[in-house]
C-alpha cells in the first residue's frame, strides 16, 4: 500500500479543485481515510477511483 496524501494533493492526482473533491467526500463519490479530523486519501484507492470512472467511446457509425 501506498502513502496517504492530502485533499490538495488528491484533487491535482484527480484534475479537479480541491473544493469539487470536498463534495465528492460529502457525497461518498470518493473513497477516503479519516484520521481523525484529518481526510486523507490513497493513491491506490484514487487510481481504481479512476479506472472505475473511466468511459468507454462509442464505436463510430459507419458513413452514410
Amino acid at each position: 500500500m501506498q502513502g496517504l496524501i492530502s485533499n490538495s494533493e488528491a484533487a491535482s492526482v484527480l484534475g479537479i479543485s480541491p473544493f469539487s473533491l470536498r463534495r465528492k467526500v460529502l457525497l461518498r463519490q470518493v473513497p477516503f481515510v479519516k484520521i481523525g479530523r484529518r481526510v486523507l486519501f490513497s493513491l491506490d484507492d484514487l487510481a481504481k477511483f479512476i479506472e472505475a470512472n473511466k468511459v468507454q467511446p462509442r464505436p463510430r457509425e459507419e458513413a452514410r
